[in-house]
Parts: C-alpha cells; sequence; structure tokens
C-alpha cells in the first residue's frame, strides 16, 4: 500500500489543493475562491471539502500520510501552528491551524510560509534541483523568499527566514507595508513597476500592460523593467556575497517579464558581488510555476510523515 499527501496553497484569492504521491506527482487537484473575511471555521470547512473532492479520485489503497499548507504568514521550523502576519487574510490571525485541522483529517498537518514552500519545492523538482545552496525569489504584487542552505529550508526561530523582500535598497526610500522605507519590494514588485511606470507619465493598469509597453520598444517601460531589474541585482548581490549560493531562481507573475528586468539584475549582480559566486550563481526562472508552492507543501509534508 503506498501514500500520499494532500498540499494546500492557501491565498488571499483562491485557495488549491492537490494529492500528491511521494515522487512529486500531482494525482488531483482542485481550487475554490477565498471566501473574503474568510473565519477560521470556514477554513476549516473548505479544507475539508477539497480533501474530499481530492481523494474521492484516488484509489482505496492509497492511504493519506500527511497534509501540508503552505500560507502567507511566517512559519518557523518548530511552528506551533499559531498564524500570525497575514496582511491578505487578517480575519484568521490567532487562528491554530494544525489543531483545528488535525481532527478533520487524522494525520499530522505541516504549514510552510508560501515563498519557503515555492523554494522546497524548487530544490525537490525545479529550477535548483542539483543543488545544494538556492535562493529563490517570488515577485509578485510583493517579493518573498526562500533560502535553502545545505539542501534544508531557512525557517529561523520566528520563521522570517528568507525575508527578501524587505532587505533596504534605499535608505529613505518608498515608504513600505512592513513599517519600513526603501525594502526591494518598493521597487520591483508587480506593484512597483505599476507605480515606478506611473511616475514616468504612462497611463497603465497592471504590470502586464508595462511590459507590452515594453515589447513596443516604449522608453518609459524599458527604464521601469532596468530601474526593477537593478534593484532586485542590488538586493541579490549582497545575499550572493553573504550566502555564497549554488543558484537563483526566481517564481512569480512578474517572470513573464523575464527579458525585460533579468539582464539587469545579472548585470548588477556581477557588479556587487565578488566574482567567483556571482559567475556561479546563476539567475533562472522557476520550472514548477504556480505549482511550486503546492509542491513543496507537499515534500514537507512528505519528509514529516517519513
Amino acid at each position: 500500500m503506498s501514500d500520499f499527501v494532500l498540499a494546500v496553497d492557501l491565498g488571499g484569492t483562491n485557495m488549491r489543493m492537490a494529492a500528491v504521491d511521494r515522487d512529486g506527482r500531482l494525482l488531483s487537484h482542485t481550487k475554490e475562491s477565498t471566501p473574503r473575511g474568510m473565519k477560521p471555521e470556514e477554513l476549516v470547512e473548505l479544507a475539508g471539502g477539497m480533501g474530499d473532492e481530492c481523494r474521492k479520485s484516488l484509489g482505496s489503497d492509497l492511504t493519506l500520510a500527511g497534509v501540508g499548507f503552505a500560507v502567507p504568514a511566517p512559519a518557523a521550523k518548530d511552528f506551533d501552528g499559531v498564524l500570525t502576519k497575514l496582511p491578505n487574510l487578517p480575519t484568521l490571525t490567532g487562528m491554530n491551524l494544525k489543531s483545528a485541522l488535525e481532527p478533520v483529517f487524522n494525520v499530522p498537518i505541516t504549514v510552510e510560509n508560501d515563498a519557503t514552500a515555492a523554494a522546497i519545492g524548487e530544490d525537490w523538482l525545479g529550477a535548483t534541483r542539483d543543488v545544494g545552496n538556492s535562493i529563490c525569489v517570488t515577485l509578485g504584487t510583493g517579493i518573498g523568499g526562500g533560502i535553502i542552505l545545505n539542501n534544508e529550508p531557512l525557517r529561523g526561530p520566528d520563521g522570517t527566514g528568507g525575508e527578501i523582500g524587505h532587505i533596504c535598497v534605499e535608505p529613505d526610500g518608498h515608504p513600505c507595508g512592513c513599517g519600513s522605507n526603501g525594502c526591494v519590494e518598493q521597487y520591483a514588485s508587480a506593484t512597483a513597476i505599476v507605480r515606478l511606470a506611473g511616475e514616468a507619465g504612462m497611463a497603465i493598469k497592471n504590470s502586464h500592460e508595462v511590459f507590452e509597453a515594453f515589447k513596443q520598444n516604449d522608453e518609459r517601460a524599458i527604464q521601469v523593467f532596468k530601474t526593477a531589474g537593478r534593484y532586485l541585482g542590488i538586493m541579490l548581490g549582497g545575499l550572493v556575497n553573504a550566502i555564497d549560493p549554488d543558484g537563483i531562481v526566481v517564481c512569480g507573475g512578474v517572470t513573464a517579464a523575464w527579458e525585460a528586468f533579468a539582464p539587469h539584475t545579472v548585470a548588477e549582480i556581477a557588479y556587487r558581488a565578488y566574482e567567483a559566486p556571482a559567475g556561479r550563481a546563476k539567475l533562472v526562472p522557476g520550472e514548477l510555476g504556480d505549482d511550486a508552492g503546492i509542491l513543496g507543501a507537499a515534500r514537507s509534508a512528505l519528509t514529516a510523515s517519513s
């Protein structure tokens, strides 16, 4: 008899769940909209229903070994299950995810920060699977990150290991939602790209439109992506010096504009970092797409159940 885990990617807009076997194969999957103002009891009900849906198509010879969650919140190595600092899901703050869901599934519940889960997924089956030390950057509405050292995710005692989006690149720069100023999230995220484009006089609604303008050789869009790529490289150059990684993988929606920003990021890393590590730590796009976090959560659940 073989076993599998259920892996969940909990986001502010959608919640995705998949049944995953020990080889990383997605056996079934489902997605539901995350209710606005979702209460803890609603999350429990939603997770239970989605779990039933994922399992109904599986054979009786498969046994559920665990459930892994990727959440937009800190999760320490010795995580006690209590969710904190959820700007996109504030009504879940204080919920003990483990104690609420273990009676529903009757298996251990594992929780990872969503960006750390993406790093674990890419390290397991994606772009950095052949290296032991890597940095994962998630570029979307904000900037998240995960760091793998000696094949182990860096979580830290407070669960904030890998929070690279809040590394400062401009000491007196644009205010950040974290309470600081000049974080790289304010210069290289999708939200930042839209702001920079507006400051350049572009009438756009989202970062996709900025990329479309880039493809039409709009000089303002070209400069916006050059700026974003450069700031991302400033941050990553410092991390390359500090961590000496074997690879850097970039995930998230902004990677659709890879050609617009990546050359500037690579150039800045080469300028800022020592020559040997900068040459070795190649910057590459993720290979797992939206499944990186799901597979990372699955990997953590499988490891915990071994």
